[in-house]
């Protein structure tokens, strides 16, 4: 009986495959006894462009749309081609898969479209992994899912992938060819997201350009009371205040600045309120890279390849490449040991963490 460990990347088998104990270099795996692990090196699979579902697509016309394969056709991404032969041998040489590839959407498809390339009918398992170091990979080693908790991530991702090809294939073609009929040269790429983030720059864009900054004035009063000092504002009231509640015109600043001037103030109302807050949730990787690009002017692909590196290669975060901001509860035991490395590397966070 051999177990075959289907990874996202060389990188993600190595860590795993030393786990496992699987030492013995092969061809495009790592082998122990009764296991293999193998990868993926990201999508070894691509979808057809339409003109492979027939010669009647390979020329642009509106009559030919829209594109709406009954079959899904792929094809051996550039580059992948070797490995992709390697795992399908090897496939014939398992009893069993298990899936080790990135714990989310993408991840498990990228796994499961090869198992349906070359027709796996056996066993599936699902390792779940959210962190690469030794102890929570043993963790996930020890606690396999059944593959069927994990196939609806498969349908989910096939789903996403289809639409985007549909959306992008049949509307990139549209678009271009009315822009043909109206003189514009070239091609008019529409993409599912891209077009509608497209549209969000253009309309900020276009706001930026149309703003026109407007004058106005507020008055402010420093008072004080037994010897602590606090700022009042006026608060304008009339035909001269905009929305956002600040004064237009500079004559009722004025006024109202000289109605006040060296008088005695007194506080009709004071209202306190207690409230909690919950501490902060881990960053996920959209909020990292805004703060990253916020603090240090850091580009959305250098932080995601230093998040990637602090993942794969240093062990010392978990899994980067999610919008969400909770921890398994599994790691909730861990917890007392990742603040003691903490304070261990960075001594000055020992008070906030104790």
């Amino acid at each position: 009986m051999t177990r075959l460990f289907l990874c996202e990347k060389p990188a993600q088998a190595r860590d795993i495959a030393a786990v496992l104990g699987a030492r013995s270099r092969g061809d495009g795996c790592l082998r122990g006894r009764d296991l293999i692990v193998t990868w993926c090196v990201g999508h070894l699979l691509e979808m057809d462009p339409p003109e492979a579902y027939g010669d009647e697509l390979k020329r642009w016309r509106l009559e030919t749309l829209p594109i709406l394969p009954d079959r899904w056709k792929l094809h051996p991404r550039k580059g992948a081609a070797k490995q992709l032969k390697i795992v399908g041998r090897l496939l014939k040489e398992a009893s069993e898969v298990v899936v080790a590839t990135d714990a989310d959407r993408e991840g498990e498809t990228i796994a499961r479209e090869v198992l349906d390339r070359f027709g796996w009918k056996g066993p599936i398992l699902r390792l779940w992994l959210s962190a690469l170091d030794e102890a929570s990979i043993r963790k996930a080693l020890g606690n396999l899912l059944p593959g069927e908790r994990t196939r609806p991530l498969y349908l989910a991702g096939l789903a996403r992938s289809r639409a985007d090809w549909m959306v992008g294939m049949n509307l990139t073609r549209a678009y271009t060819i009315l822009g043909r009929g109206r003189g514009h040269d070239g091609v008019l790429s529409v993409g599912r997201v891209q077009t509608p983030t497209l549209r969000l720059v253009v309309d900020r864009d276009r706001e930026i350009e149309a703003f026109r900054p407007k004058p106005y004035w507020e008055v402010v009063a420093m008072l004080e009371k037994d010897g602590t000092p606090f700022p009042a504002r006026w608060r304008p009231a009339g035909d001269f205040v905009d929305d956002e509640g600040r004064c237009l015109r500079e004559q009722a600043a004025r006024e109202a600045l000289e109605r006040i001037r060296n008088r005695t103030a007194t506080v009709r109302h004071t209202e306190t309120k207690r409230c909690r807050e919950a501490p902060p949730l881990p960053l996920d990787l959209g909020t990292l890279q805004q703060e990253a690009s916020r603090r240090w002017g850091l580009g959305a692909q250098q932080v995601l390849d230093i998040a990637q590196s602090l993942y794969e290669t240093h062990k010392a975060t978990t899994y980067p490449r999610t919008d969400c901001a909770y921890l398994p509860e599994s790691m909730l035991g861990e917890a007392s040991q990742v603040l003691e490395a903490l304070t261990a590397s960075d001594p000055d966070i020992e008070a906030v963490v104790g």
